[in-house]
């Protein structure tokens, strides 16, 4: 009978054993292969752009006498990006607000003269009910009333005026003030300290943040997507896929190229202009498909291919498989693979740098399989 203590020695040399073989296997992580009923798509590119990106200029001319932000700064609506002299706009101002004063004093007066004015024309209006006044005597005082009257009037629009001139001349010193126009980071700034800026001269390149639009380029053939343009469409930034809202077809075919642009609002957040951006649209019926995770591609020098695990004996090997990309569908790729089947396992995880020899392949929980492979 074997002792307690023999089968402790046995199960501590099996336990050696492992982790030796372990020792010089890679650890990678798999999922399956499976097939799915999907619409096959075609590959359309494009770029983004900044939903708001403006070259933000001078409305009045002067001398800039502050810069208060440089390139890369970030600025809010209404931040104050550079101030241009206002000494000579604000000798107009006291000079307009002095003519304002002495108008409203031309007012006082003449709603004075034409008080005593009217009083006095009431006065001889009455006499001359008696004959105590001749009626010349009373036509020259209801002249004078009058004319007092329009005295008044005239002060009046005066004043109107005056404070007209006065609200448009606060727009020009407001506008001597350059100011951001949406929240958003100077790319660009042209204003200099002491450079004279005319009216509508290029002084800063703001752009907007956080929000941008991809402007993809899509073949003529896709013109149904102007009747029925999609909720969201899904992008390939680099290695991110991200999703694109607020779908907007614009209505016309480039002559040269037969192609026409679709829009979509995307978060911006860690994207920038100008990056070029992939999309996958609609087309044709859905057909039975093989599809594998995105992680279990791996692209060597523009050939795809996966690494599928196999036993051989009591090892367990990565096998590389050529695969053709057909399309993306999300965090999926549909592929054309006669070595690859539904099932079959594949590595999402670790399969970058991995070398020829074993493997320890574990279940990537992430995508839905819970077993260690058997």
């Amino acid at each position: 009978m074997t002792s307690p203590l023999s089968f402790k020695y046995i199960a501590a040399t099996l336990s050696l054993l492992l982790l030796v073989f372990n020792a010089n296997a890679q650890v990678v992580r798999f999922s399956e292969a499976s097939e799915a009923q999907l619409q096959p798509r075609k590959r359309v590119v494009g770029t983004l752009k900044a939903f708001n990106q403006a070259n933000v200029a001078s409305v009045e001319s002067g001398k800039v006498v502050k810069v208060l932000v440089n390139e890369g700064d970030v600025v809010v609506a209404g931040d104050v990006l550079a101030i241009l002299d206002t000494r000579r706009l604000d000798a107009e101002k006291q000079r307009l607000q002095a003519e304002k004063m002495l108008a409203d004093a031309n007012l006082a007066l003449a709603k004075a003269e034409f008080t005593q004015a009217e009083e006095d024309y009431l006065a001889y209006k009455q006499s001359a009910q008696k004959s105590a006044v001749s009626k010349q005597r009373l036509n020259q005082s209801k002249t004078l009333t009058i004319a007092n009257q329009a005295r008044v009037i005239a002060a009046t629009q005066a004043i109107k005026a005056l404070s007209a001139q006065l609200n448009a001349l606060q727009v020009r010193i407001d506008d001597m003030s350059i100011r951001a126009p949406f929240d958003g980071q100077v790319t660009n700034r042209l204003a200099e300290l002491g450079q004279w800026l005319g009216s509508g001269d290029h002084a800063f390149t703001l752009t907007s943040l956080n929000k941008l639009e991809a402007w993809l380029d899509v073949p003529e053939r896709f013109a149904f997507l102007a009747g029925q343009a999609p909720s969201e469409i899904a992008l390939q930034i680099g290695d991110e896929l991200v999703q694109a809202g607020n779908i907007k077809v614009l209505n016309s075919v480039d002559e040269r190229a037969r192609t026409f642009r679709v829009i979509g609002q995307v978060n911006g957040k860690g994207l920038m202009p100008g990056m070029s951006v992939s999309a996958w649209l609609p087309e044709g019926k859905p057909r039975t498909t093989l599809i594998v995770p995105k992680d279990a591609l791996v692209n060597r020098g523009g050939n795809y291919l996966v690494y599928k695990v196999v036993l051989q004996g009591d090892k367990q090997i990565a096998q590389p498989i050529s695969v053709n990309v057909q399309f993306h569908q999300g965090d999926k790729v549909a592929v054309y693979a006669p070595q690859l089947a539904p099932t079959d396992k594949v590595i999402t995880e670790g399969n970058e740098r991995l070398m020829p020899g074993p493997v320890v392949a574990v279940a990537d929980t992430s995508n839905g399989n819970q077993q260690h492979l058997k």
